[in-house]
């Protein structure tokens, strides 16, 4: 049975940090060198927008640092709506990422991570409609963690934040479990790989490494650098 479609006004939140030399993908830095692992992210954050501007849904970027809001719009442009990711950990910045969402008057609310330049906008589109029957709509990483979690305004559950073991493989299972302490009504998305070390990012191009993909900017990136081959294809 579907919801009330006039109380469905699906919003989504991007969690991105400011692509500082030095600050972001330390784990791919350690084999690609932190000037191509910033220049990567970069591309991953381009890929993820384009991807969501096709989905034709309102969106907000959550930026961390909050100092970098401003770089951010200089470096994006002024077409996109920021805000301050806020807390001394995800789940914290999380937690009050879904309520600022929630005071614009969005009733479903979505937020995804900037790490997963390849997610088909297909996975996007189910985790938006899920919101109609659903209450709660998460898409596990292949590391057990998740790149995308939503609620229905009438079903957030701030506690699934709090008390996790972020960075580590359980933290979907933790989260599920949470949820499910409330709820039955959560969708699970298909499996999808976030690109966090050099293993992930060799998965990446073995991937799309013989397909003619005109669209992702991080494949382009990886193709012009013929360097780093070697690690790719180790």
């Amino acid at each position: 049975m579907k919801g009330n479609l006039n109380s469905f006004r699906p919003g989504i939140f991007i969690m991105m940090k400011y692509p500082e030399v030095g600050k972001v993908k330390s784990r791919l830095a350690e084999s690609i060198g932190v000037e191509a692992a910033t220049d990567l992210y970069r591309t991953f954050i381009q890929d993820t927008i384009t991807t969501i501007e096709s989905l034709e849904i309102p969106f907000h970027i959550a930026v961390d640092p909050p100092k970098s809001l401003e770089q951010f719009a200089q470096w994006l442009g002024p077409a996109y709506q920021f805000f301050q990711q806020q807390g001394a950990n995800l789940g914290k910045r999380l937690q009050n990422g879904f309520i600022s969402m929630f005071k614009k008057e969005y009733q479903q609310v979505i937020a995804l991570a900037s790490d997963s330049p390849d997610l088909p906008i297909e996975i996007l589109e189910i985790a938006v409609s899920s919101l109609q029957n659903h209450k709660v709509v998460i898409g596990p990483t292949s590391d057990g963690g998740y790149y995308l979690i939503g609620f229905s305004r009438d079903c957030f559950i701030p506690s699934v934040f709090e008390a996790i073991s972020w960075s580590t493989e359980s933290v979907f299972q933790e989260t599920l479990s949470r949820i499910e302490s409330v709820t039955h009504q959560v969708y699970v998305l298909p499996e999808w790989a976030d690109i966090d070390t050099v293993s992930d990012l060799q998965k990446f191009y073995r991937t799309y490494q013989l397909q003619n993909s005109k669209t992702l900017q991080s494949l382009k990136y990886l193709r012009s650098h013929p360097e780093f081959l070697h690690i790719l294809l180790k």
